[in-house]
């Protein structure tokens, strides 16, 4: 059984141990505390403070985030997407007494000052913008504006409306002098010199036209130009102090390493603190109930002992109904396909773990969608020996080698069906004519020129995967002690349907005639028998009998559903194929033809290795999920979190 066997364990021990009983459960990492609702009500939950250790953990997230935002040199792809964690030695990680509370000042004083010079470069970019429209005007800005006995009013205008607006002063009066400048773009500067008294004149003339009176967002000193160039001086050395405030700002990383040492030395602290408030607590006793993996029950056992002999350890198997959490427990081979479980969705604890009967189809249908023996030779080569490099969680890795698993069965696939590059290695140069008659000897079918084996061997493995959700079904069920639902309704239809097979395959297989139309006409009176047998009145019993023999045409769907296989092989084949031609056109160029002939193939190539890669793990998986999984499969499970050190940068060694 995959799932591993899990028992539900209280420990009662006297209160003066609590500190030491759960630093040992941190450190073993076998127990999820869980508190029973049947023992709840023994005790009380006493209220721990958390909030210092948040408040730690917010101010340590933030230093992480700010070296993130202003390092000097940026992590690669690769880092990024697959961040190595930290190897720390056990010791190390629970003497951490970073004080990170001088890194947190610093950092957050360095955003402040950046900040407020990037607001400040902000407003003087505003600035320069608009003064850089009147660098022409060699009036000085502070002389623009009412004397005496005149005022001054500057304006920026389109040149068809300088005419309108001379037009229209003219009519008023001739208290007033123009000065044109040369504007920005198409406009044109004015400045209007006035006479008090022709003020009001001038105002009604702007407001008849549409002009505005330019107004300056500060007052300046100066003429425009000379403005702009105390705003552009001011903004460079704005710049030079950012410069050296990011210098500054990048040097904290040093403090990198013990900054993420430190967020996971408090994060394990706070789950410890959280985990206390899970503890119940007498006048005399604490309580701390939870779930073991059956195995690790004399393991923990051993380990109290080690702390005195003020405990007392009771332990029952899972009671029906309980939540109870799940531990995957697969062989080497089959462990790897574990991710696809967790991607739908965890088993409960009462029901057979999928991944034993999903990873020997996904194998399969993996290689037969990406059906190529190079392509599968890279990917391979990319699933086996990367995990070797990179230093990645157990769960990364296990994907990486699933993909790797994917990349064999490509191969085989590949060689039975005669795609290396699609058809490029029938085109081969003379001295490599080895290659490719040893390719010959191992190709078995030809899906290009005769697909229709192909085609067939795609709905005979949809078929048997389609048998094989039954079958796990009649199982499950019988477990549970459902004998009639088993026998009735999950036997009974795979008998009927391989009956179906039999009597299809009678029509060529004349020694199949006997058994297979007796076998046919039995299953389907069993069916029509057992079907209804829900329903109270006779007639409805057995039109409801008869009514779910329509039921074959959603298994026939499902069968059909499998040509996809084909199809996805056939299209990553065509298409490498068409890489090879489109290569060899370019071939023909002149001096360089070689070259271009190749990249475009290798271009071609990538892409197709990219592309069916994708299709081959998205519709192998959608076959599982939707086609067999339908069959069988409840999931709901919760993973098995036993209480331990949390970490997310570093990797404690030689843990428990």
């Amino acid at each position: 059984m995959p799932i591993s066997e899990m028992q539900r364990v209280d420990i009662i021990a006297h209160h003066e141990k609590e500190a030491e009983i759960v630093a040992l459960l941190q450190d073993l990492g076998v127990l999820e505390i869980d508190v029973a609702e049947d023992i709840a009500s023994l005790g009380e939950r006493p209220a721990v403070s958390t909030e210092e250790l948040e408040r730690t953990l917010g101010e340590i997230r933030y230093c992480l985030d700010f070296l993130n935002r202003y390092r000097s040199a940026k992590p690669s792809f690769l880092e990024s997407f697959l961040p190595a964690p930290l190897e720390v030695p056990k010791e190390e990680f629970l003497a951490c007494r970073f004080n990170h509370v001088p890194v947190y000042r610093a950092c957050v004083s360095l955003e402040e000052q950046l900040n407020l010079i990037r607001t400040t470069m902000n407003r003087l970019a505003t600035h320069l913008g608009f003064l850089s429209r009147f660098e022409a005007l060699p009036v000085p800005l502070e002389d623009i504006g009412e004397t005496r006995f005149t005022k001054s009013v500057l304006l920026e205008l389109p040149p068809e409306k300088r005419a309108l607006l001379f037009e229209r002063l003219t009519e008023r009066g001739s208290l007033w002098v123009p000065f044109e400048f040369p504007g920005q773009g198409r406009n044109l500067i004015v400045l209007i010199l006035v006479h008090k008294d022709f003020s009001s004149a001038l105002e009604e003339v702007l407001q008849e036209i549409g002009v505005v009176p330019v107004v300056f967002p500060q007052p300046f000193e100066g003429t425009a130009k000379e403005a702009a160039d105390r705003v552009r001086a001011r903004m460079e050395e704005l710049e030079r102090e950012r410069r050296k405030l990011l210098e500054k700002a990048a040097s904290y990383v040093r403090f990198e390493r013990d900054l993420k040492l430190a967020h996971d030395y408090y994060a394990s602290l706070l789950e410890r603190r959280r985990k206390e408030q899970e503890i119940l607590h007498t006048k005399e006793t604490v309580i701390i109930s939870g779930w073991i993996r059956a195995e690790d029950v004399e393991k923990l056992k051993t380990s109290l002992q080690s702390i005195g002999k003020e405990w007392v350890l009771f332990s029952r198997d899972p009671q029906p109904g309980e939540k109870v959490p799940i531990d995957l427990r697969n062989g080497p081979w089959t462990k790897n396909f574990e991710v696809l479980t967790r991607l739908y969705g965890l088993p409960n604890y009462w029901e057979l773990d999928p991944t034993p009967f999903l990873a020997p189809f996904f194998f399969l249908f993996f290689g037969i969608c990406l059906g190529d023996t190079i392509y599968g030779l890279i990917l391979a080569l990319l699933g086996f020996l990367a995990p070797r490099f990179l230093k990645t969680s157990e769960g990364t890795k296990r994907f990486f080698h699933m993909l790797g698993w994917g990349g064999v069965a490509s191969i085989i696939v590949g060689m039975a069906t005669g795609s290396w590059l699609g058809d490029t290695f029938d085109y081969l140069p003379g001295f490599l004519g080895a290659i490719t008659r040893f390719k010959k000897t191992l190709t078995l079918i030809d899906p290009i020129t005769n697909p229709l084996p192909m085609l067939i061997f795609s709905l005979l493995l949809g078929l048997v995967q389609v048998l094989v959700g039954l079958f796990v079904s009649f199982v499950k069920e019988w477990r549970r002690r459902n004998y009639a639902s088993a026998i009735m309704d999950q036997l009974g239809w795979f008998a009927f349907i391989v009956a179906i097979v039999l009597y299809l395959g009678s029509t060529q297989l004349a020694f199949l005639k006997p058994v297979a139309t007796p076998l046919l006409i039995g299953t389907a009176l069993f069916l029509v028998a057992t079907q209804g047998r829900q329903k109270k009145n006779p007639v409805m019993k057995v039109l409801s009998g008869i009514l779910s023999l329509y039921g074959v045409i959603s298994y026939l769907g499902d069968v059909l559903s499998y040509s996809r296989l084909f199809a996805l092989g056939l299209s990553s084949s065509i298409i490498a194929i068409l890489a090879r031609t489109l290569g060899a056109l370019f071939g023909t160029s002149p001096y360089i033809g070689w070259l271009i002939s190749l990249l475009v193939a290798l271009l071609f190539n990538v892409f197709n290795l990219v592309m069916s890669g994708l299709g081959a793990f998205v519709h192998s998986a959608r076959l599982q999920y939707v086609e067999f999984f339908t069959k069988f499969y409840e999931n709901g499970g919760k993973e098995f979190q036993p209480f331990g050190y949390r970490t997310k940068y570093v990797k404690v060694q030689n843990q428990g």
